[in-house]
């Protein structure tokens, strides 16, 4: 360049400037903007292929979602099938009550008649209701194993308002007479809830 005269070298050094003026021009203007344009359609591109794959894995899962289904809803049948159905609510209350109390030193005294109501556990809940209460006569631990095994095999009942007395002298009756040494009998209340089967 030393060499070159003053105008060639002026011209020169304002070619170069120039062209890198250009170059940065075409950077800033034109590349710059394919890479942006590039890197937002990688990214659109990620999202989509994170989309597939986890449509994918819905899919994989279909099978053991169904499969899943079809035992709740086996599972469902079998406990709709030992619900109340019909009218006769009160047969089916005493009944249940007497298969219950089977294997358990309990006696059964009295079961009102069911009454039908909503038990308003959620909106649209396809359930009615039947309430009906029973007074009966066992020993503590005998009245808590019943009302364990009642509960345990009944998951669809709840038992609410229980009242306990104790059979006092005056009222002893041949019930009491087999009394156990050392231990009182016990008088009990109770509501029992129990879901009903919708009619289709």
């Amino acid at each position: 360049m030393a060499k070159l005269p003053k105008a060639k070298r002026d011209k020169l050094i304002l070619v170069i400037v120039g062209t890198i003026a250009i170059v940065l021009c075409l950077w800033y203007l034109v590349i710059k903007e394919i890479a942006q344009s590039k890197s937002q359609q990688q990214t659109k591109l990620d999202a989509v292929i994170d989309k597939l794959e986890k449509a994918r894995e819905r899919i994989k899962k279909s099978d053991l979602i169904e499969t899943e289904m079809e035992a709740a809803t086996k599972k469902l049948k079998t406990i709709e099938d030992t619900m109340a159905s019909g009218t006769d609510l009160y047969s089916w209350s005493y009944l249940l009550l007497e298969k219950a109390r089977a294997g358990h030193d309990v006696n059964i005294v009295d079961v009102t008649r069911p009454s039908k109501g909503d038990i308003g556990v959620l909106a649209q809940f396809p359930y009615d209701a039947a309430i009906f209460n029973v007074r009966g006569s066992a020993y503590y631990h005998d009245f808590g194993k019943f009302l364990a095994d009642f509960e345990n095999k009944f998951p669809y009942f709840r038992i609410q308002g229980i009242s306990l007395g104790t059979v006092s002298d005056n009222a002893a009756g041949p019930e009491v007479a087999t009394a156990r040494t050392g231990d009182e009998k016990l008088l009990f209340k109770l509501d029992v809830v129990a879901l009903i089967k919708p009619t289709p």
